[in-house]
């Protein structure tokens, strides 16, 4: 009785070992196919490569230029626009003032420093 199971599982062997056989060479059918389409597209994604590498220096380049004018201008630009700000509401307030007060004001518009200030932060941003 022991040896007819040596035997099935002999057979059972066989089989399962024929059957991975036959699915090896089948993969490895196709993979030598898609090694023949590779080689015969290697000289385009040599190209494609290429040309991906120069896209990403120019992107590098671009990017960071961007940053160094963000990291330098970003302080510049937010305080420019406070003080425009500032002075929309300085100005918004002139009409409040009458006669000889409106002389006020204006001594206080020029001599403000705001005014001094976004000239400066103006030649310094150009």
């Amino acid at each position: 009785m022991e040896q007819y199971i040596y035997i099935f599982t002999i057979l059972l062997e066989i089989i399962v070992a024929y059957q991975l056989a036959s699915a090896i060479i089948k993969l490895d059918k196709k993979v030598v196919q898609i090694n023949k389409e590779v080689f015969l597209l290697k000289d385009e994604v040599r190209i494609a490569m290429i040309n991906f590498r120069r896209l990403i220096v120019k992107f590098n380049k671009v990017a960071s230029i961007i940053i160094k004018i963000k990291r330098f201008n970003i302080k510049r630009l937010l305080l420019i626009g406070a003080d425009i700000i500032n002075l929309i509401m300085l100005f918004k307030s002139f009409r409040a003032y009458r006669g000889l007060n409106k002389l006020q004001f204006l001594k206080k518009m020029f001599s403000y420093s705001l005014i001094r200030g976004l000239i400066s932060k103006f030649k310094n941003a150009f």
